[in-house]
């Protein structure tokens, strides 16, 4: 598979030679036989036993948008006074 200068794609998998630049908005996969030339951008990637890659690879987070929408929200609580919780880990370090 030859690659343009820049292919881009949601999953790659790299199974035989590719010489250009590749930007993955999840994951890219070289297998143990491919080989590939060229500069990485990637939130994943995998590189297994006796495959090449001659290049850069810069693995980015995931979207802050992205990562928000799974997180659970936090259940609400009063706020607590700063000083009571120090004065309670200062209680609790001393064996008080």
């Amino acid at each position: 598979m030859a690659a343009s200068p820049l292919t881009s794609a949601p999953e790659v998998v790299i199974l035989g030679k590719v010489h250009g630049n590749i930007q993955c908005t999840d994951r890219l996969d070289i297998r143990s036989e491919g080989s590939l030339t060229g500069d990485v951008v990637t939130q994943r990637i995998s590189v297994e036993d006796g495959a090449i890659l001659k290049g850069s690879v810069q693995v980015r987070a995931a979207d802050q948008k992205h990562v928000q929408a799974q997180a659970k929200p936090a259940p609400a609580e009063p706020a607590k006074p700063a000083v009571a919780e120090q004065a309670k880990a200062a209680a609790a370090v001393q064996g008080v």
